[in-house]
């Protein structure tokens, strides 16, 4: 017979369900709304648990609460631990007012309410030392330019955090969240890991790198999608609310769980210090001791273009021969792999493809008044 908790996550489930039929897919875009699965929540709250002192009693907070899919978890994975308090923030009372009913009686506190505007705790007591949250994947075209500028001084004041503009909202949420953490606090962030690469992300680096101790982030595997809802590839960042230790390194760690993961390494602060993107890791061990041949051993591999217009852009032999275009203003290219019939393909002397569907990308730098 499931237990009380699991009979509880069911209905949590369910109204998950029904509250999510109700919003369009373009609604739920647009606030980042994503509800954790529960299996992945509580993989993350068990691995956030062991970080924290044996004993110590849990202060629960959850800055985007939704229906309360990490507090469910929690009451599931935490066993003999005492929770102190639980407390969360919600936006949308489309989620957070039946949550509200769901959870009535029990010690989760949630407020209806933007957590981006609320005033932390102001002693440490009050602040949470487990700190569990999937934010909002808002992207930055969402948040108005008034808006981002609040959100960027307010990130500036509370973690020393310079956001770019391109920044989505998850960054906010995790530099906002620094004064609501008690100082040995841990924290659990499950992102996008495009932060890893991209440009905004290097300020949030630099935060993880500085202003907090790194423990660990596993990046799952992106063929291993972890919401059925949004194609995105997810990463659990750890960190504690205090500074680094002299010669810290941290744990990453890629595809399977947290728990069991496929590959894992340690890596120095400096080195993370100097790496320009951090999906590398721990991967390039992995990859060193592959044999034989990359395909960059073979090829010059470089990123598409996006033409805009490709039955302007490309041309089959008889069009070119119609427009009689310079051979110097076409590039030879090949088609949809459904009209490549064959493993190896071969090229004529000015290196076109022996195929029988023949293409060519039209590459003309000259200025328009000379073409014309």
């Amino acid at each position: 017979m499931p237990s009380k908790n699991d009979q509880l996550e069911e209905r949590r489930c369910a109204l998950q369900a029904a509250l999510d039929g109700h919003k369009t897919q373009a609604e739920r875009n647009k606030l980042g709304q994503f509800a954790t699965p529960t299996q992945l929540a509580r993989d993350v709250l068990a691995y956030g648990l062991s970080l924290l002192p044996q004993g110590e009693a849990v202060r629960f907070f959850d800055p985007a609460i939704g229906t309360g899919s990490f507090y469910s978890a929690l009451r599931s994975t935490c066993r003999r631990r005492p929770v102190a308090w639980a407390r969360g923030f919600e936006i949308d009372a489309h989620y957070g007012q039946p949550a509200l009913d769901l959870w009535q009686g029990s010690p989760l506190e949630i407020t209806l309410g933007d957590f981006t505007r609320q005033t932390p705790p102001a002693a440490d007591a009050g602040r949470a030392n487990l700190l569990i949250c999937n934010p909002p994947y808002v992207r930055h075209h969402h948040l108005s330019g008034e808006e981002k500028l609040r959100l960027q001084e307010a990130a500036r004041r509370v973690a020393h955090v310079e956001l770019s503009g391109l920044a989505g909202l998850y960054c906010y949420f995790m530099a906002l969240s620094h004064d609501w953490m008690s100082e040995g606090g841990v924290a659990g962030w499950l992102i996008p890991s495009e932060f890893m690469d991209v440009n905004y992300g290097k300020a949030l680096k630099a935060y993880l790198l500085r202003e907090v101790t790194l423990l660990h982030i596993h990046r799952f595997d992106p063929n291993d999608v972890q919401f059925d809802d949004a194609l995105v590839s997810s990463a659990v960042v750890w960190f504690k609310k205090q500074k680094p230790p002299a010669g810290h390194e941290v744990t990453f760690s890629y595809g399977g769980t947290m728990q069991k993961p496929a590959l894992i390494k340690n890596v120095s602060v400096q080195d993370l210090e100097r790496a320009e993107k951090w999906t590398r890791f721990p991967k390039q061990d992995a990859e060193a001791v592959h044999e034989g041949y990359r395909l960059g051993d073979l090829f010059a591999i470089k990123r598409g273009l996006a033409t805009g217009d490709n039955s302007f852009f490309i041309l089959d032999e008889e069009r070119v021969r119609s427009l009689s275009i310079p051979p110097q203003f076409l590039r030879p290219i090949l088609p949809s792999a459904r009209y490549v019939k064959d493993d190896e393909i071969m090229a004529d002397a000015q290196g076109v493809p022996l195929l029988d569907k023949r293409l060519f990308l039209l590459d003309c730098d000259l200025p328009e008044d000379e073409v014309q």
